[in-house]
């Protein structure tokens, strides 16, 4: 054998000897096992700042609307006259007669249809207050104003013919008035009695006091002696 040969040979024998020297390194890292795992430790979740929700401002409700209905004017008309007033009984409610106004008695109020309006009064002296037609009374608006003058001149013309044995319903003004002040003074009279009665139960209630007193004085006495 060559020694170029031998060269060869022996070049093939240590290429086998790595190779099965590489082959047992790689079994000997596979009996070995894996190598440990790295174990990552999370830290524990941080605490989120949640911030309290922002105050809602509410408005306060708004005060109810409270309708106050308008006062209706007050119209400064005087009538100081004495009036007459008679009761036609087709219209069923007394009118005024032999003055150059349309003045009516109805409900026990006054009635004044002047310059186109309807005024509304207590007394037939005022004070007069501005009225709508609706809040008329119905007998009132039962008849036209036209009609209700006609029927005022037929009764006023009854009346006039024969005033003193007249058989109709009527008063006067100053009646009224008169009525109105007796019953004033009848007011003042009960109250007046009345108090008379209450002073008479305070002194009825005061003598029967002093009479509890002196009995209770006298027993008093006989329990000394």
């Amino acid at each position: 054998m060559t020694s170029k040969k031998k060269v060869l040979l022996q070049g093939t024998v240590l290429l086998l000897c790595g190779a099965q020297a590489a082959f047992a390194g790689v079994n000997v890292n596979i009996n070995l096992g894996e190598p440990p795992r790295t174990v990552v430790v999370t830290p524990p979740p941080q605490p989120v700042y949640v911030p309290p929700p922002a105050p809602v401002y509410v408005p306060p409700p708004a005060p109810a609307t409270v309708y106050v209905p308008a006062q209706p004017p007050v119209q400064f008309i005087e009538v100081n006259d004495d009036i007459q007033f008679v009761y036609p009984g087709a219209l069923g409610f007394y009118v005024a007669v032999g003055v150059p106004y349309d003045l009516f008695f109805v409900n026990n109020n006054y009635f004044l249809y002047r310059d186109g309006r309807w005024l509304r009064a207590p007394s037939s002296r005022g004070p007069w207050v501005t009225t709508r037609y609706r809040e008329l009374p119905p007998g009132l608006r039962r008849h036209r104003l036209e009609r209700i003058r006609e029927f005022r001149a037929r009764e006023y013309e009854v009346y006039r013919r024969d005033r003193d044995h007249y058989r109709g319903r009527h008063f006067r003004s100053a009646k009224e008035e008169w009525r109105e002040q007796r019953r004033d003074a009848h007011e003042q009279r009960k109250e007046e009695h009345f108090r008379e009665k209450e002073q008479r139960r305070e002194e009825k209630r005061y003598e029967k006091e002093q009479r509890r007193e002196e009995k209770r004085a006298e027993r008093e006495e006989r329990r000394r002696d």
